[in-house]
C-alpha cells in the first residue's frame, strides 16, 4: 500500500476514536498529512460548530494550526474555548518530570500559561500594548495562579500610558485574586505609586500604614520617600531618604541611575527646607517689628540654612557621581547651593548682626 494513503487511513482511524465528525477528520488530515494549515483551519472551524462539547478540537486548532502559523493570540483564544468545554483526553499523553502525566486538554493548556505571559512581555516590549494586555489576560485564564502577576503587568501598561484609573482597576483585581505574600506586597507598593501619581497621597500613605515594618523593603521605602516628598513633607522624606541612600549604595543590585535619582531628590528636599527658612529670614529683615531676641533667633536660623544648603550641595554632588550622563541641571543646582551659602555669610548674617543693640 502507498505510504501516503497508509498514513491517511491511520490518521482517520485514530481520529475516529476521539471524534466522529468528518469535518475534524478532514482537518487533521490536511494538517498532519497534507501540511495544508489553511485548509485545516477551514475544516476545524466547521468542526467547532459540529462538535460544540469537544474541547480537543479548539485545543488542536490552537496548538497545531495557529501556533504553527505564529498566531499566538488566535491560539490563545482557542485554548480559552477549549477550557470552556468539558475536559477530554488528548491523543498523545506525555510525561513531565518523573511521575506527572499530561493526559487531558485542560492539563495541557494550563501548562501553556507561562508561554502566554511571555508573549505578553514581548508584545509590551515591542509597544504592542493591546496585544500585550490580551496575552496577559489569556495567561491569567489559562492558569489562575498567574492572575496576580498578569493583572499587575496589565496595570503597569495602563499606568505607563497615563491611564491611572485603569491601572488602579486592574491592580485592585490583582489584589483580590492573589494570596502570595510577596506578590501582594509588590502590588500594594505599585498601588501606592499609582495613587501618589494620581494625587491621592493620603490613600497612598494609608497603604504603608497597613504594612509591617519588616515587610517594607528598599523599593517600598523609596516609594514612601517619594510620597512624603510629593506631600511637601521634606523633613520626613529626609528621615527616610538618608539611611535609604546608604542601604541602596551598599546593594550591588541597585543601579547607578536609581542612586543618582534618590540623591537628587534628597538634595531637592534639603534645598527646599533651606529656601523656606531663608525666605522667613528675608521676611524678618523686611518687617517693622524687630528686637534682639528675634534677631538672635534668625542668626541661629541662618546657620541652619547654611547647613541645609551644604547638605543639598553634598547630595547634588553624589547625584552627579552616580549620573552616567553628568546632568547639566544638577551641576547648576550644586553651584547655586555654594552661591546661596556665600549669600548667607556675606549678606544675611551681617545684616542681622547690624540689628543687634
Amino acid at each position: 500500500m502507498n505510504k501516503k494513503y497508509y498514513i491517511i487511513i491511520l490518521t482517520i482511524l485514530t481520529t475516529l476514536s476521539y471524534s466522529r465528525s468528518m469535518e475534524f477528520t478532514s482537518c487533521k488530515t490536511y494538517v498532519k498529512v497534507e501540511k495544508n494549515l489553511n485548509k485545516g483551519e477551514e475544516f476545524c472551524l466547521l468542526a467547532l460548530d459540529v462538535e460544540p462539547d469537544d474541547s480537543y478540537i479548539p485545543f488542536f486548532m490552537g496548538q497545531y494550526i495557529y501556533r504553527k502559523q505564529k498566531k499566538p493570540l488566535e491560539a490563545g483564544r482557542m485554548f480559552l474555548k477549549a477550557k470552556e468545554r468539558p475536559d477530554k483526553k488528548i491523543e498523545n499523553p506525555y510525561r513531565i518530570g518523573k511521575d506527572q502525566w499530561i493526559r487531558t486538554v485542560h492539563q495541557a493548556i494550563e501548562r501553556e500559561a507561562y508561554n502566554w505571559f511571555n508573549y505578553g512581555v514581548d508584545a509590551n516590549t515591542s509597544r504592542k500594548y493591546d496585544d500585550a494586555i490580551e496575552h496577559f489576560k489569556i495567561a491569567s485564564e489559562l492558569d489562575a495562579k498567574l492572575t496576580g502577576k498578569c493583572y499587575s503587568a496589565i496595570s503597569e501598561i495602563y499606568f505607563n500610558n497615563q491611564e491611572i484609573d485603569k491601572a488602579l482597576e486592574f491592580i485592585n483585581q490583582a489584589l483580590d485574586k492573589t494570596t502570595d505574600a510577596d506578590i501582594v506586597l509588590d502590588l500594594q507598593i505599585n498601588k501606592a505609586q499609582y495613587l501618589r501619581k494620581n494625587g491621592q497621597v493620603e490613600e497612598a500613605l494609608t497603604i504603608f500604614e497597613s504594612l509591617s515594618e519588616e515587610s517594607i523593603n528598599v523599593v517600598a521605602k523609596n516609594e514612601l520617600f517619594l510620597i512624603h516628598m510629593d506631600n511637601d513633607d521634606c523633613k520626613k522624606s529626609i528621615e527616610i531618604g538618608e539611611p535609604l541612600f546608604i542601604t541602596m549604595e551598599e546593594d550591588p543590585n541597585v543601579s547607578m541611575a536609581k542612586l543618582s535619582e534618590l540623591a537628587f531628590n534628597i538634595a531637592a528636599c534639603f534645598n527646599q527646607q533651606a529656601d523656606k527658612s531663608y525666605n522667613e529670614i528675608i521676611e524678618y529683615l523686611g518687617a517693622e517689628e524687630k528686637n534682639n531676641e528675634l534677631t538672635e533667633l534668625n542668626l541661629e536660623r541662618s546657620e541652619t540654612v547654611k547647613d541645609l544648603y551644604s547638605s543639598a550641595k553634598d547630595y547634588y554632588r553624589l547625584s552627579l557621581d552616580y549620573d552616567e550622563d553628568s546632568s547639566t541641571t544638577t551641576k547648576e543646582y550644586k553651584k547655586k547651593m555654594r552661591k546661596d551659602m556665600r549669600k548667607v555669610d556675606e549678606q544675611i548674617i551681617p545684616a542681622l548682626e547690624g540689628l543687634l543693640e
